[in-house]
């Protein structure tokens, strides 16, 4: 076994975090949670009170997320923010820093993406893990980014689960509530699906190897499938846990499908039940919707 470490780590009630606190905790090593009564990303006066001391390794699983990147808190969430994280990690003596970052900082997820493909971020939120990445990369400790695409993994609380707009959770919630799955294009773009728990191996396989300066690595998961593919996953395990198959709904494509999405790792695909997944989170969504629904007649 490597090392015993001291890991502290943002989000880790998040689907991310969890995925990486678990399999920390099973490799040993010891975790200290940093919550945002702990240290909000958006106000990094906060920092000054932080404690790090006796801490190894930063593992940062809270950056920005799809829906912040579009208000006033998301640069700072991304720059200053996080800077200010780094250099009080940096300052108690820590000495290492891991960064979760995002496959959409390569743009267009088609064709062969390796790890030294140049990033070419075509959103706001694409464009902020990159300025994150930078600021990872000049915090002045050991550095790793790593980079998975889509993630999935039960939410602890879904009652009060916030990330609908992302499909591996917001496909299942349609499919309960709505009997139907709305596509806003054709769904020919692909999407590599990584459990949180294969993020998390990656953090321990890091962990334990030698620190370096900076280092890039993608995280992949072994199911790649177009939008339209998965939708059609998810409604057919919808036909076996639920009893009914939910509608499809998609423009017509105009266009010929995009190059067939490879995407490399040097660790090669986590082991992931993306099936499995999507059962529980039907499952899970049925059990969501009888709550509302004797909320609302109670």
């Amino acid at each position: 076994m490597s090392k015993r470490l001291l890991v502290a780590l943002t989000g880790a009630t998040g689907v991310v975090g969890r995925g990486i606190l678990d399999m920390l905790v099973a490799a040993g090593h010891g975790v200290r949670p940093l919550a945002r009564g702990d240290y909000d990303l958006s106000r990094p006066k906060m920092a000054e009170w932080l404690d790090l001391e006796g801490v190894d390794v930063l593992v940062h699983a809270a950056g920005v997320t799809e829906e912040n990147a579009r208000t006033d808190k998301g640069p700072v969430i991304a720059g200053e923010g996080f800077r200010a994280l780094a250099a009080k990690a940096r300052e108690q003596g820590v000495g290492r820093l891991v960064y979760i970052s995002t496959a959409h900082v390569y743009g267009p997820l088609e064709g062969r993406i390796g790890e030294t493909r140049v990033p070419d971020p075509r959103s706001d939120y694409a464009r902020l893990h990159l300025e994150s990445e930078a600021v990872a990369a000049a915090a002045g400790m050991a550095c790793d980014i790593l980079r998975p695409c889509n993630v999935y993994g039960m939410p602890a609380d879904l009652g009060h689960f916030a990330r609908w707009a992302l499909i591996p959770f917001g496909f299942p919630h349609a499919a309960v509530f709505d009997g139907r799955i709305v596509l806003k294009t054709p769904g020919l773009q692909a999407r590599n699906f990584v459990a949180a728990a294969g993020v998390g191996n990656s953090v321990v396989a890091r962990l334990a190897e030698p620190p370096q300066a900076c280092r890039v690595r993608n995280v992949a998961g072994r199911d790649t499938l177009s939008v339209r593919d998965f939708a059609m996953r998810v409604a057919s395990i919808a036909g076996t846990v639920l009893g009914s198959v939910p509608a499809i709904e998609m423009p017509p494509a105009d266009a010929p499908a995009p190059p067939a999405l490879v995407y490399e790792s040097t660790d090669g695909p986590q082991e992931g039940d993306l099936d499995g997944f999507l059962a529980d989170m039907l499952r899970a969504c049925t059990r969501l919707k009888t709550e509302s629904r004797n909320g609302r007649s109670a």
